[in-house]
């Protein structure tokens, strides 16, 4: 029964509510009215508030670049648009450089009350808590830009706060991205090229001590050598065993002919004596030769001056046993294969003395190229060295002119923040907006007026139709009198 007559009761009709709202019409005219006069009144009577507003641009430029300390490592690019943006609103909103505009302006000018008031918070502290409430930073979405606005009371205040802000920014931002290290890599640079000195010093040292100009070329060149001294032997090898063979062959053919046969006549003896001498001129010829190559004491001239011994003396031999008449001699084959014979051992002792020179200059070369290689890994240490130094000495050199290039961009402030725009004094101000005000003044006092009406109703009791009467109580009505008041 209690449900039933809760649930009729709270059954309302929109003529009830109209009911309602023309029953309290007056109360409700009393509260909106009450309360857009308030609005109107509190924003005529408020102090007006302006808000000047600056654009800069951050620009991604050599602060953002990893610059190695040491090593050779090319420069590493961090590019990260919202961080770098998120850092410079950072810098821009620090309490260090909001004092720094405060304490410029002073106290007194930019917020008084502060500057009068007796409490626990130094007034320079309460400013800044202030003043971090009325500014704003907005990064400008998809760009690079960050808009900075300050409201104050003041215009005048509001322009000069904001470009203060500004240029203390820049000077901020140069003071935290400068590399003052120009010092210390120049001092780098003189113990890296006093290091170069003394590596260079014990190279040219060790050069000097072992007659080295350049290790590589120097062995090369003794391989080279190497290289023909053994074609050279191989040669003179080959040259002996085909002597060897040869004088084999002479001297088996030599027993099988008669050493004395009859001369016929003396030309034919003038015939073996004109062919020595044919051989004594080759040899002489080839003396002359040698003589250009090879010293008097070398062996080859002493053979070659042998051989022309004993030819000469051959031919002393054969002029005086020369006549006319038909005499027993000596065979010109047999002579002929005498001669050559000799002429082939003192080829075969040439070639025997000139194998051994070739290998005597093969195993002085072989030790020259062991005492190079021994000597080579204390030449490559120093060469390293050397060349370290040199790669070092020239890394900090160029980091030195980059130190330098970047401490004379600091000193003329150039930065990579550029202003858009600079605050100006503004002309409205941004509060109190009156139409806006008035509007919500208008929205309120018809909801607070409503809402009264309605509190009203429920709180005075009674009936305001009869219909409510014969809801509630479930009887009919016999008659209805109306009251006004």
């Amino acid at each position: 029964m209690m449900s039933t007559e809760s649930e009729r009761s709270s059954q309302v009709s929109l003529r009830d509510i109209v009911t309602i709202l023309f029953k309290h019409q007056w109360t409700m005219l009393a509260v909106f009215l009450g309360t857009v006069t308030v609005v109107v009144l509190g924003s005529l009577f408020m102090d007006p508030t302006y808000e000047a507003e600056s654009t800069i641009m951050v620009k991604m430029g050599r602060e953002h670049i990893y610059q190695p300390e040491v090593g050779s490592a090319s420069p590493a690019v961090a590019f990260d648009q919202e961080r770098i943006l998120e850092s410079e609103i950072q810098i821009l909103t620090s309490r260090d450089l909001l004092r720094r505009v405060i304490e410029t302006i002073g106290v007194h000018k930019i917020y008084p009350k502060f500057d009068e008031a007796q409490s626990k918070i130094p007034p320079v502290e309460a400013s800044i808590l202030q003043m971090q409430e009325d500014l704003s930073t907005t990064n400008i979405k998809n760009s690079n830009v960050i808009r900075v606005a300050y409201q104050h009371h003041d215009p005048s205040i509001a322009a000069t706060a904001v470009n203060l802000l500004i240029d203390f920014l820049l000077e901020r931002h140069l003071q935290i991205f400068s590399n003052p290290k120009a010092d210390f890599l120049e001092k780098q640079v003189a113990a890296h090229l006093q290091k170069l000195d003394v590596s260079r010093s014990k190279l040219q040292d060790f050069k000097q001590r072992y007659g080295i100009s350049s290790l590589t070329e120097q062995e090369r060149l003794l391989l080279q050598q190497r290289q023909d001294l053994d074609t050279s032997l191989k040669n003179v090898k080959n040259d002996r065993e085909g002597l060897k063979s040869k004088l084999s062959s002479l001297l088996q053919q030599i027993p099988q002919i008669p050493k004395l046969i009859s001369l016929t006549s003396v030309s034919e003896r003038q015939k073996v004596i004109d062919e020595a001498k044919s051989n004594l001129l080759k040899l002489r010829l080839q003396k002359q030769e040698l003589s250009t190559r090879y010293k008097d004491t070398s062996r080859f001239i002493k053979n070659i001056l042998n051989e022309i011994k004993m030819t000469e003396a051959f031919i002393k031999e054969q002029e005086a046993q020369l006549s006319d008449r038909v005499t027993k001699g000596k065979n010109p084959v047999y002579q002929e294969l005498e001669v050559e014979i000799h002429k082939s051992k003192s080829e075969y002792r040439s070639l025997e003395t000139r194998a051994k020179e070739i290998s005597r200059h093969i195993a002085e070369v072989d030790e020259k190229l062991a005492e190079l290689d021994s000597l080579k890994k204390e030449y490559e240490t120093l060469d390293r060295d050397v060349e370290t130094d040199q790669n070092n000495y020239a890394i900090y050199l160029s980091k030195v002119e980059e130190a330098r290039v970047a401490q004379e961009m600091d000193q003329l402030k150039m930065a990579n923040i550029s202003i858009i725009q600079p605050a100006t004094i503004p002309v409205k101000p941004v509060k109190p907006k009156l139409l806006l005000n008035i509007l919500l003044g208008i929205m309120i006092g018809g909801a607070a007026g409503v809402s009264l009406a309605f509190a009203n109703e429920y709180l005075q009791g009674g009936y305001t139709r009869p219909e409510h009467l014969t809801r509630d109580v479930e009887l009919p009505v016999l008659t209805s009198i109306t009251y006004k008041t």
